[in-house]
């Protein structure tokens, strides 16, 4: 499959615009998780929690092992400075032969504001003692 993407420079980093596809699954996952909140807001409730939903940015590296994968995340990390990760969830997933696996590192991450500097979502600060 050809995207055939324009490419902009902008800095010495590649920009590249999300395919029309990213932006309508996007849409599309962002509807049924409104829905499942409202779903949760009308049904009973165990006390104390709260549902929110929160949309960030899914960067999955892969490799045939696990300190492959976890390679290529720390790679990504370093050409996506500004990046903030969230959090990491980790896959051994079948590969293509019965006998073979292939392991996943998923960051959930978030890049700061133009317009304020500031990262939204979840962002982890620990104050001085």
């Amino acid at each position: 499959m050809s995207t055939n993407l324009p490419e902009t420079v902008a800095e010495g980093q590649v920009v590249l615009p999300a395919p029309p596809r990213v932006v309508d699954d996007l849409a599309r996952d962002l509807t049924h998780a409104a829905a499942a909140v409202r779903a949760v807001s009308r049904g009973a409730r165990c006390g104390g929690g709260d549902v929110s939903v929160a949309a960030y940015t899914a960067v999955v590296c892969t490799g045939r092992s696990a300190a492959r994968a976890l390679e290529e995340a720390a790679a990504w990390c370093r050409q996506a400075p500004g990046a903030e990760v969230h959090s990491l969830a980790w896959a051994r997933v079948p590969g293509h032969r019965d006998d073979v696996f292939e392991y996943r590192a998923t960051l959930a991450v978030s890049f700061p504001d133009h317009e304020t500097g500031e990262h939204t979502g979840d962002t982890h600060h620990h104050a001085p003692r």
